[in-house]
């Protein structure tokens, strides 16, 4: 049997080779972008990125372009008609299931958020009464994010009680907690591996370092008197409280498999019981 003549007329074409050096300018231009309303060293940062980016780029398209390898096209393959059914990842399931099947419940994420909170405040007030011999020298630090005025106070004001600066920052720290300690257990799940890691690291210093770059645009005279190190180690505390807390509480299966009656709460003759198999 003689080749059929389509496949022989067919030629080879050479595509360019895959680079990431787009994406990192990308990226750079954007953080360089950024320090210009946040902080010098973030502009600085991204325009190295950049830089770094465009330099690779170019080299990689310049003088002449660089290309992969040529492959000889391959033969046309035969179409086969399948009657396979789809497969499902719930065997209970009339359709496809949406990753994560199993998620940690939100209270673990309020609960590991307060007890996060509550230790991040005693490193904190730790460290408080350790340096400068006051219990109430970080809770106004925390007050003046919200509170300007405080960012006009001397060194011996900041250290002294004031019912103000108690009440606004018990409210940040209850806020703050709740509110990242659910973002912690909605985003865990979704991680493969290394929960603990990504809740006790990548997340404090990211938060960190995002707090140091807009801290001097929010209320800059506030940040002299902010240490970088003990809040980096507070924001550490609180990672690790609140992760190892929400990866010790139990999974629930998500209800993508549940009748729509079934997550309605309604009792419907013919329609399984919550969660049961079909």
């Amino acid at each position: 049997m003689t080749e059929p003549t389509h496949t022989k007329n067919i030629r080879e074409i050479e595509l360019p080779q895959p680079t990431a050096s787009p994406m990192v300018t990308a990226f750079g231009f954007t953080l360089m972008v950024a320090g210009i309303v946040t902080n010098w060293i973030v502009a600085i940062v991204g325009c190295v990125i950049m830089f770094v980016g465009i330099v690779k780029w170019f080299g990689q398209s310049n003088p002449e372009s660089k290309e992969m390898p040529a492959v000889p096209a391959p033969k046309p393959t035969p179409i086969v008609p399948r009657v396979d059914g789809v497969a499902h990842l719930i065997s209970d399931s009339g359709h496809r299931a949406r990753l994560p099947l199993a998620i940690h419940p939100y209270s673990a994420g309020i609960v590991g958020g307060l007890l996060g909170g509550v230790v991040m405040a005693l490193v904190a007030v730790g460290w408080s009464l350790a340096m400068h011999g006051s219990l109430w020298y970080t809770v106004n630090l925390l007050a003046g994010c919200m509170l300007s005025d405080f960012a006009e106070q001397t060194t011996e004001q900041l250290y002294a009680f004031q019912t103000a600066g108690i009440i606004v920052g018990v409210m940040i720290q209850l806020v703050m907690s709740v509110s990242v300690g659910l973002l912690y257990g909605v985003v865990m799940p979704l991680l493969p591996r290394l929960h603990l890691l990504f809740a006790a690291i990548l997340i404090p210093l990211m938060w960190s370092g995002l707090t140091w770059a807009s801290i001097s645009v929010i209320n800059p005279a506030l940040s002299e008197h902010i240490n970088w190190l003990w809040f980096v180690i507070s924001q550490i505390s609180f990672g690790i409280v609140t992760g190892w807390w929400i990866i010790r509480s139990e999974k629930v299966s998500t209800m993508q498999n549940w009748h729509y009656l079934e997550r309605m709460g309604i009792d419907s003759p013919g329609v399984r019981k919550m969660g049961e198999a079909e």
